[in-house]
């Protein structure tokens, strides 16, 4: 069994409950010291950390900004043999480091790895290699996976999919020449990698994002290639139906939270749009659906619902006076509050 992480606020508040219940009788100190001892104090961001991050940003920068300033006066082997020198020796730094001061250990990893990007799009102006644009960040993705698996960096797991975000956007809107596949065969391992990092929320919201976005472009580029009429409304009907499936889909308790709120955000967005391609049925039906989410106590449907009758506030602009939209709104918010306030003193649970 391994030690549970949790911050330091919530070990402080199981502590004074265990002391609570030692001194009541109910548990020995054996047993407190016992069930303490499951948990581990998460490392928060310290000033050290952000002073060190900081300094690996600016070093990074100025060993780039001093390389491309000199770049025209070098020959092709000294630029190779800089950047590779560059490379090895931050990470070899940082590796040697890593034991006794592994705070710094891990900027000299962030220095290389800004050093291996630049590398990247450097050595293909050097030796003129023709690879488009958005694959020198697929190329810069690979490099920065390994080392987020090696370091067990939470910050370098959402760089990469910073850059496998630029990567498929990239090949679709200015590429336009084929779909990145690459990037199908990159999710799995990017979930493997979350659940190394116990499915961590930030990773997991943005590598979940990262294969909606994937699905999404995956349908924009194949469902008008099969001639259909309103491609652009079935696309939008099956990122809803994707959105509803997420909401509800039972997934393990470290991710569920995450996939839940992105489902509700996803058929949210698209409802709004599939508002304008349906009749009245659609959205009164939809807005069904959300005050039925709203008795089970999702506070994201909310969200939703104002942002529905802002929608609908707007076409009906020139006949609809703008002080009874507010009304009605305004009640029906003020409706919600008393409901949940309800809810709370009766042990109802919220979510999302």
């Amino acid at each position: 069994m391994y030690n549970k992480e949790i911050s330091k606020k919530q070990f402080d508040f199981l502590k004074n409950e265990f002391t609570y219940l030692e001194r009541g009788g109910v548990i020995s100190e054996q047993e407190k010291e016992r069930m303490l001892a499951s948990y581990a104090v998460k490392g928060n961001l310290s000033f050290v950390t952000i002073l060190l991050s900081i300094g690996a940003l600016l070093l990074g920068l100025g060993i780039l900004t001093f390389v491309a300033s000199n770049w025209l006066y070098l020959n092709k082997a000294l630029k190779l043999l800089l950047i590779l020198a560059c490379l090895i020796g931050v990470n070899f730094a940082g590796v040697k480091w890593q034991v006794r001061f592994p705070k710094t250990a891990r900027s000299l990893h962030y220095v290389g790895i800004l050093i291996f990007g630049a590398g990247i799009f450097l050595i293909e102006q050097m030796f003129n290699i023709s690879i488009n644009f958005n694959s020198s960040f697929l190329l810069w993705a690979i490099g920065t996976v390994f080392i987020s698996y090696y370091l067990k960096d939470v910050f370098i797991l959402l760089f990469t999919s910073f850059l496998l975000f630029i990567y498929i956007n990239g090949s679709i809107f200015l590429d336009e020449t084929s779909y990145p596949i690459a990037i199908i065969l990159f999710l799995p391992g990017l979930y493997i990698l979350l659940k190394k990092f116990e499915f961590a929320k930030y990773p997991a919201f943005f590598i979940n994002a990262l294969a909606i976005n994937t699905i999404a472009l995956l349908l924009m580029e194949f469902v008008p290639k099969l001639d259909l009429k309103s491609s652009n409304t079935i696309v939008l009907s099956i990122l809803f139906v994707l959105g509803i499936v997420l909401a509800f889909i039972p997934v393990t308790s470290g991710i569920r939270n995450v996939i839940h709120i992105q489902g509700h955000i996803l058929h949210g967005i698209t409802a709004l749009f599939l508002t304008f391609e349906f009749s009245i049925w659609f959205p009164l039906a939809y807005f069904v659906f959300l005050l039925y989410l709203i008795l089970k106590g999702s506070l994201t449907s909310i969200v939703i619902i104002c942002a529905l009758i802002f929608r609908y506030y707007l076409d009906s602009f020139d006949f609809l006076p703008k002080s009874l939209t507010f009304i009605i709104g305004g009640i029906m918010l003020i409706g919600f509050g008393f409901f949940f306030e309800n809810q709370r003193k009766k042990g109802g649970d919220l979510h999302e």
